[in-house]
């Protein structure tokens, strides 16, 4: 009995009834003979819900001599043993995979943002309060991670392995690029420095973006669209024309291009209509703009800027 396969197949023979005194007897005496052999016995027991107070193994001898003085003694076809024994190998497989599974490798931004690189050479900038997990087997049988929050990612290319984030519900896989990803209440936006990426959702939406282009998916509603704003994003020129544009997305975008935290406090303004045009225009004055033309109220409370008003008076 020197391979496992055949301990394995005797030890459940014997904790069913099933093994002849001979066999309960062999397998009592490799027990014994050392304490490595009683601790598999033991893992054994564990890997199929049981333990040594229900099946010890007094008890389980018991059982084979009792069913042994009620009924003959019926030897099984070797085909079934054999079958017994390759479930039984399996599961206690199963049990030591489960037990010694990775710990999924997790990178958090507390309150300030955290730069990592990854052993693909991939550089992230993570922002503050943001989570990136990456997949199992990250770097050798994929390229996938989840990320919770905002970063920006600058990543080297592979074809055999292709870069995929899960952002939510929807996926953003690089085809050789830089590009960042902001998370906000309720929308994912994705603006690209450079190459390209294709953004796509699980219901068969796809779109594919160039250098100097954004987009945006709402969650709320599942729709992706592609920005009127993008062509100013990565300009020198801070050039941003409006044109009946919701509110909601010229914050997202603003938010973007100015490295911002502007908030809307009531949802009710998320869908107001505004057109306008800026030309190298700061913040402060793009934002006074906003609040005459909306008539809403533009508060700063800390680095957050907030767009507080009841309704549209359009």
């Amino acid at each position: 009995m020197k391979k496992m396969e055949d301990i394995d197949a005797l030890i459940g023979k014997f904790l069913s009834g099933e093994a002849l005194p001979e066999e309960a007897i062999a397998l009592e005496d490799w027990m014994r003979e050392s304490e490595e052999n009683y601790a598999y016995y033991r893992d054994f027991l564990k890997a199929w819900g049981m333990n040594e107070v229900n099946v010890s193994p007094d008890v389980a001898w018991a059982k084979v001599n009792a069913q042994l003085k009620e009924t003959p003694i019926r030897r099984l076809p070797s085909g079934w043993i054999s079958a017994v024994a390759a479930i039984l190998v399996v599961a206690f497989g199963t049990f030591f995979w489960l037990n010694n599974e990775t710990t999924p490798q997790i990178y958090n931004a507390k309150a300030k943002k955290e730069q990592i690189e990854l052993t693909d050479g991939t550089d992230i900038q993570l922002a503050a309060h943001s989570t990136i997990e990456l997949t199992d087997g990250y770097g050798t049988k994929n390229r996938s991670l989840k990320l919770k929050g905002s970063a920006y990612f600058s990543v080297k290319h592979s074809e055999q392995l292709p870069f995929v984030i899960e952002a939510g519900p929807i996926h953003i896989k690089d085809l050789g690029t830089k590009f960042d990803v902001k998370t906000t209440e309720d929308t994912i936006f994705v603006r690209v420095d450079e190459g390209v990426v294709m953004i796509y959702d699980n219901k068969g939406m796809k779109i594919t973006l160039k250098a100097n282009e954004s987009a945006h998916y709402v969650i709320s509603t599942g729709s992706l669209e592609v920005d009127v704003l993008s062509e100013a994003l990565n300009s020198k020129s801070k050039r941003i024309k409006l044109d009946d544009e919701r509110l909601e997305d010229v914050v997202n975008s603003l938010n973007l291009l100015y490295d911002a935290d502007i908030r809307i406090e009531n949802p009710a303004l998320r869908n107001c209509r505004m057109t306008s045009e800026f030309i190298d225009e700061d913040l402060e004055t793009v934002l006074m703009v906003i609040s005459q033309t909306l008539e809403v109220t533009i508060k700063r409370e800390g680095k957050v800027y907030w767009i507080k008003g009841a309704a549209c008076s359009q």
